[in-house]
Formats: C-alpha cells, sequence, structure tokens
C-alpha cells in the first residue's frame, strides 16, 4: 500500500512548494518511481455557471446556466440559483454590466443574505464595466447562492459568470 506524505522526509520530493503538496509514494517511502499529487485543498466537485444578458433591477439576480459540473455539490436550482450541500467553497464571480444609477454594485447572495466581503462597486456612468470577486464561504447545510445586483435601479449585464469549487475539510 502507498504511503501518503507531505514533507521531504521520506523522500518524495525535494523542491521548494509551499504549503507542500501531498504525494502518494512508493512503498516504503522511497520514491524511486512516479508520484501522484493529491491537492490538499480542493475537492473534484465543482460547477461552472454562464449568464445570458439581462436587465436586472435592484435586488433582483442575475440569470445563470450551469455549463460545466463534476460531482454533486453544486447544482442548478432555478434560472437564477445555484444549489451547494453542505462544506466551505470557493466561489468566483464576475459580471460586465452598465447602469446609469452610481455606484454600480453586484454581490453574491447566500440562502438570501448579501455577503457584504463579495460586493463589488464601479462607477455607474452608463459605459460597460467589469466587475469582480473571490470568496470562500462555509455553508452548514444545503444552501442557495445568487449573484444580485445591488445597484440602486436597473444594471444592463452582458456577461457574467459563476464557478463555486468545493473544498476539503
Amino acid at each position: 500500500m502507498p504511503i501518503i506524505c507531505n514533507d521531504n522526509t521520506n523522500g518524495c520530493f525535494t523542491g521548494p512548494y509551499y504549503p507542500r503538496p501531498i504525494f502518494q509514494c512508493c512503498s516504503g517511502g522511497s520514491c524511486g518511481g512516479p508520484n501522484t499529487i493529491v491537492n490538499p485543498t480542493r475537492s473534484e466537485e465543482w460547477g461552472f455557471f454562464v449568464g445570458a444578458s439581462a436587465t436586472v433591477a435592484q435586488n433582483q439576480a442575475l440569470p445563470l446556466t450551469l455549463n460545466a459540473s463534476a460531482g454533486t455539490a453544486v447544482t442548478q436550482s432555478d434560472a437564477t440559483t445555484v444549489g451547494l450541500t453542505a462544506g466551505s467553497y470557493q466561489v468566483s464571480f464576475n459580471v460586465t454590466a452598465s447602469s446609469a444609477a452610481n455606484p454600480m454594485e453586484f454581490a453574491l447572495e447566500l440562502n438570501g443574505t448579501v455577503l457584504p466581503y463579495s460586493i463589488v462597486t464601479a462607477t455607474g456612468d452608463s459605459t460597460n464595466k467589469t466587475l469582480s470577486n473571490s470568496v470562500i464561504i462555509s455553508v452548514p447545510t444545503n444552501a442557495t447562492l445568487r449573484i444580485v445586483n445591488l445597484t440602486a435601479g436597473n444594471a444592463t449585464a452582458t456577461r457574467s459568470n459563476l464557478a463555486a469549487t468545493k473544498l476539503l475539510t
């Protein structure tokens, strides 16, 4: 049975990585052959969503469509909502939008509550701006996630996407 290691003590790795990757080493800790690198932070469960062009009012969610996924932790709940199972996630999103209202703001909303640390802002001058953010969230039970328009008026999104990756705990 292979040994799992995350340091240099058994001869699995001598390079300058930090945090050190976890290797599946050869029998007895001697790495005379190829190693299998196991990512110590990400699971293999993720979802990537794309949004259609849409004009959305204040506090309304952008439409999203599941484009690609792996596993069952990240799903499409409805036309604007991402479903997540319990766990921790790295979530990245971006929105290219315009609005006459100032400031133009978008954020993530988890179970109906705006995550304040996810808010992105740009000047609302009716020209397209790209706003993006990446956050780590903890989901204690099954949850819903949306990208919402917090602008004090309509915003027209021409492009948007969201990627959610479940992290190992």
